[in-house]
């Protein structure tokens, strides 16, 4: 069974969303894969956090960042898909713009904003993770998060 990381900010976690964890973790189940969501694990040390949650984006086939909240640590989760290939589906209220543009720049990112969670309901039941892949596109001439043969970039 695949594994879909499920990042998001942990510096203040008195204050995550626990509502929008669980729609992402219904809708990774939905699609008959393994979520794992750090940002619901007892606090422990910095280093068992990092050695535990690089043992898991290893594991992983994708990504889902929460970029509600600026985070350095969903920033390096980012950045490790970037450099081995994931796809990554980061999901951003509209009204929390602006948003990093670092990020958002990515070409393997694929940014849904919404502007509420129905919203965002909505969008992730038309996404399978199975139709997610990095490939080359011939018009923007990079690798690129594509959905269902399309590029998310151009």
């Amino acid at each position: 069974m695949s594994t879909v990381y499920i990042a998001c900010s942990m510096i203040r976690s008195v204050g995550i969303d626990f509502s929008l964890l669980e729609i992402l973790e219904e809708w990774i189940i939905d699609q008959h894969l393994e979520p794992f969501t750090p940002g619901k694990m007892d606090d422990t040390s910095p280093d068992v956090i990092f050695k535990r949650d690089m043992k898991m984006l290893e594991k992983s086939d994708f990504i889902v960042a929460d970029v509600n909240e600026p985070s350095h640590g969903v920033g390096m989760e980012i950045m490790y898909a970037f450099e081995h290939g994931m796809p990554v589906i980061c999901v951003l209220k509209k009204e929390n713009r602006p948003f990093s543009r670092m990020v958002d720049g990515s070409p393997h990112v694929y940014l849904i904003e919404y502007d509420n969670k129905q919203d965002l309901k909505m969008q992730l039941e038309r996404i399978i993770f199975e139709d997610l892949s990095i490939e080359f596109c011939e018009v923007c001439q990079n690798k690129t998060v594509h959905f269902e043969k399309i590029c998310k970039r151009c």
